[in-house]
């Protein structure tokens, strides 16, 4: 029976403000208590607070008799159990009174914050694990937020994390801080030690408009910029697009919206930057060690948050090359990110990667059965791996192709890959110049070659038109079939259903694909003998019928899309009218709304509904799942107007008149053949575009099973949010479904931690090369200089135009802010991005090559592009004044205008 009265004579002792204690250890207050009360002592900037020791929280637990009433050492279910009587259990008056007494000199809301034993230590960090509570007003509500951060102490994470790092799992104790809210304008995190490189030297800062709540939550972007400790020179500065921030309004924390003006400004301005870098220095000069520090700028000044020991140890990174071949032959091989297939192109979470080498062992290969390969190769020798982005094996590849006629010359092929760092003059590829396999001559893969691509001949449309009903029917069975309603064994059968279908339809389109690069291929190498430089002119107004390509339709439908609502007023007037939030509401909430967005918003979705940027990217949503890029784009066009069927029209006239103009030049007999061989590349391309779409939607079959799983595991409170799903592991989520690990195995708290800590790791290091031999540091890290004032790339459709830039990183959030005749500046683009072109005066983007979408869809719509540049989307802001010259692969920043 719990005792009626706690026995406490002593709460005050036990309760201390910042600047009144004596220095205390971390046993009695906790890593964060200590380290606040050390720096107020220390006289830096410091919000008042009070620290609640370990004493009042070990004398509650005996009040309530904790240990008593539940064995700590039986499981979770036992800490559960704890977590639940501390909560609902009554603070004795004698304690609340004490409480109200420490606090009383405190102004304005009130932050209340865990400091466990073992939370911010010199040797291990329980960061995260534990419980913030902020805003707080009114002397219940803080006394319920001090018995919430005790529970957090038992809460899953911290258990999970305790039974994973070695740590004992007897009773954990806790105290608490209480301290002053500062509500900043700008906010951020300063490191005193680089996270990937270890250095020293500099304090590496990030920081973000209103409170940093927003920044460590992930919820916000911010900018990120280097001061050196030495010099206090600022140095390496990223400017983000800063559209939301989170601040206190109302009595309440709320995301609202960055000004238009603000957002692209540096958040912190040059005085600031230097306060700052005088009190870092000051901080890591007191506790004599690197330190994560947390600080917000509020009322003309650097107020210090809270200041832990950087723990973070040196991680044992893999070596690059994961294949199974001798080390010579791996200094010689070329590797490429350069566009593969425009699936894995950006950097990847952990739980896209895991997918990506699940396509590797279990699909690649097989897709070259489509080929006419005999030789199917190794699944090792084909991809790798390098700070979250996809890696080709280039050189394996080429020589697998080399097995058939058309990929006996293995140059073209190693070119199409190649960024111009690489220099091919004498290369040599270590596989072989020449494939060979010890089971199959070279005349076995000749005639196998010969026999598929002669029943390809025939049955190519054939097999399309199956490939394209397929991705319908596969569309409305899953429509049909509600993922809530199954059983876990039914999900782990669905599962198999959409990996079956997946793996199909990869190996169905990835013919296509090659088809339309040798078709390529062919003609760049008739047009560079028979037409010289008037040649290259050809390849940007190639004279094929391409309007039906699906890439360059899903502009054309969302455009059909505005039009209809002529006939539909009351939704038209809503999308011209209402914010997004507000459009949402009235199209699942109004009768009109509810009538479009089962009539022609669903017929929009089943033909492009399951497109995303980077589709292999589980994590990525598709337009089904978020319509808000969607919903932009219709006002953007309604506000805007734009007829996109006149500019398609207008560049296929302008392409044939130029096409036919060139083709004169040259003999009758010449003529001909080139006009078969742009025949034969338009009809690859088109059934390359339409199967494309077979193989994205097999992709969204997957990722709706990954999060209902997703949601089943926050439902049962074995993730926190969805957000921890792009910490799971492909392979251990089909291991789950299919019963060979349980729950925990596939949620374990240390693991999931780790990869999302590696993953912190790559977005923080500069992006690696495009394309490199042998290992990633034989080519340097393309790292900005932001000095310059021009960028030079390659230019794949010809033009020139002066504009303004509107860069966009985030597609479903910025999409609303580009206007007609903007300059669409991106890392890169694929069939996501389409309708954005029908507006742009040009095209410039990070990285991209002749063949990429960025390319082939300006040359639809005539317009400038150039790729490649590498910088573009960090060095140009929005609203730049630019010069495009898409003759010469030249990127201007105009700073006369």
């Amino acid at each position: 029976m719990i005792n009626a009265a706690m026995k406490l004579s002593t709460e005050s002792d036990n309760i201390f403000r910042f600047t009144d204690m004596p220095l205390q250890s971390v046993s009695h207050i906790g890593g964060k208590g200590a380290s606040l009360c050390a720096m107020s002592a220390a006289g830096l900037p410091v919000p008042a607070g009070v620290c609640l020791s370990v004493a009042l929280f070990d004398d509650f637990a005996a009040h309530i008799e904790l240990l008593t009433r539940f064995d700590l050492t039986e499981g979770y279910e036992q800490w559960q159990a704890a977590a639940k009587a501390i909560k609902e259990s009554p603070l004795p008056n004698t304690l609340q009174d004490a409480i109200s007494a420490a606090i009383a000199h405190l102004k304005g809301p009130l932050a209340v914050r865990s400091s466990a034993l073992d939370e911010d230590g010199e040797s291990s960090s329980f960061a995260g694990q534990h419980l913030t509570k902020l805003a707080l007003c009114g002397l219940d509500t803080i006394l319920d937020a001090i018995k919430e951060c005790w529970a957090s102490a038992f809460s899953e994470a911290a258990y999970r994390y305790r039974q994973h790092t070695d740590k004992h799992l007897d009773m954990p104790r806790m105290a608490v801080v209480v301290q002053q809210m500062q509500f900043g304008d700008v906010s951020g995190v300063a490191f005193g030690q680089h996270p990937t490189t270890f250095a020293r030297d500099a304090f590496l800062v990030e920081n973000c408009f209103g409170l940093c709540e927003g920044l460590v939550s992930g919820q916000v972007v911010s900018d990120s910029w280097q001061i050196d400790k030495e010099s206090g020179e600022v140095r390496e500065v990223t400017i983000a697009d800063k559209s939301e921030q989170i601040i206190y309004l109302d009595g309440e924390i709320q995301k609202v919206a960055v000004s238009d003006e603000q957002r692209q400004q540096p958040a912190l301005g040059p005085m600031a930057q230097q306060a700052l870098y005088t009190l870092l220095c000051k901080v890591e000069a007191y506790f004599g060690v690197p330190q994560d520090v947390e600080w917000t700028w509020s009322e003309g000044k650097i107020w210090l948050l809270q200041s832990r020991p950087i723990t973070t140890p040196a991680p044992q990174l893999d070596d690059f090359y994961l294949g199974s071949r001798d080390v010579d032959l791996q200094k010689t091989m070329l590797w490429s990110r350069m566009d593969i297939g425009e699936i894995f192109t950006g950097r990847m979470t952990p739980l896209g990667l895991s997918f990506a080498r699940y396509y590797q062992q279990q699909v690649h290969t097989g897709c070259g059965k489509g080929l006419g390969l005999l030789d199917l190769g190794e699944a090792d020798e084909t991809i790798a791996y390098y700070r979250g982005h996809v890696y080709l094996n280039v050189s394996y590849t080429a020589w697998q192709l080399a097995q058939t006629p058309i990929g006996e010359d293995q140059l073209p092929f190693l070119q199409r890959f190649s960024s111009e760092a690489i220099d091919l003059a004498g290369y040599r590829n270590p596989y072989g110049e020449k494939h060979s396999h010890q089971d199959y001559s070279a005349k076995q893969c000749t005639r196998y070659w010969l026999k598929k691509n002669i029943k390809e001949l025939f049955c190519a449309k054939r097999r399309a038109r199956s490939m394209i009903a397929s991705r319908y029917k596969q569309f409305d069975r899953a429509q049909q079939k509600p993922l809530q309603q199954l059983s876990l064994e039914q999900l782990a059968a669905e599962m198999r259903h959409a990996l079956a279908y997946f793996k199909a339809m990869h190996e169905g389109y990835l013919p296509y694909y090659i088809n339309a690069f040798a078709c390529y291929g062919i003609l760049e190498e008739l047009s560079a003998l028979w037409l010289g430089d008037k040649g290259k002119q050809l390849h940007n107004q190639i004279k094929g019928d391409m309007s039906n390509l699906r890439t360059v339709a899903s502009a054309q439908e969302l455009w059909l899309l505005c039009q209809q609502l002529a006939d539909w007023p009351q939704v038209k007037q809503a999308f011209l009218d209402l914010e997004l939030d507000e459009l949402e509401v009235f199209l699942n909430e109004h009768q009109a709304g509810i009538k479009y967005s089962r009539g022609p918003l669903a017929q929009f979705m089943r033909e492009n509904g399951v497109r995303a940027r980077e589709e292999m990217e589980l994590t990525h949503p598709r337009w089904l799942d978020d319509r808000t890029y969607l919903l932009q784009m219709i006002k953007v066009y309604l506000h805007q107007g734009y007829a996109v069927d006149d500019a398609i029209a207008t560049q296929q006239r302008k392409q044939r008149k130029n096409s036919n103009e060139i083709l004169k030049t040259i003999p009758w007999y010449q003529r001909r053949v080139m006009k078969l061989v742009i025949s034969l590349y338009s009809g690859c391309a088109k059934l390359r575009e339409e199967t494309r779409m077979s193989m994205v939607t097999s992709i969204w079959l997957v990722r709706r099973i990954v999060y209902e799983l997703g949601q089943r595991l926050v439902a049962t409170q074995q993730l926190t949010s969805l957000d921890d799903i792009a910490y799971l592991d492909f392979a251990e989520i089909l291991s789950y479904l299919e019963k060979r690990i349980d729950v925990h195995q596939l949620t374990e708290p240390a693991k999931l931690a780790q990869r999302q800590s590696a993953y912190h790791l790559w977005q923080s290091m500069p992006e690696p090369p495009l394309t490199f031999i042998g290992s990633p540091k034989s080519q340097p890290d393309l790292i900005l200089d932001p000095t310059l004032t021009q960028l030079s790339g390659l230019a794949t459709s010809a033009g020139f135009c002066r504009g303004k830039a509107c860069v966009i990183t985030d597609l479903a959030k910025q999409a609303g802010q580009f206007k007609k005749g903007d300059i669409l500046i991106a890392p890169f683009t694929d069939a996501s991005w389409t309708p954005l072109f029908a507006l742009a005066g040009a095209v410039v983007t990070d990285i991209g090559s002749m063949l990429s979408h960025s390319s082939i869809v300006a040359r639809e719509f005539g317009i400038p592009c150039v790729v490649n540049t590498n910088h573009a989307s960090a060095l140009f802001k929005s609203g730049d004044m630019l010069i495009v010259d898409a003759q010469n692969g030249i990127v201007v920043l105009d700073k006369e205008s």
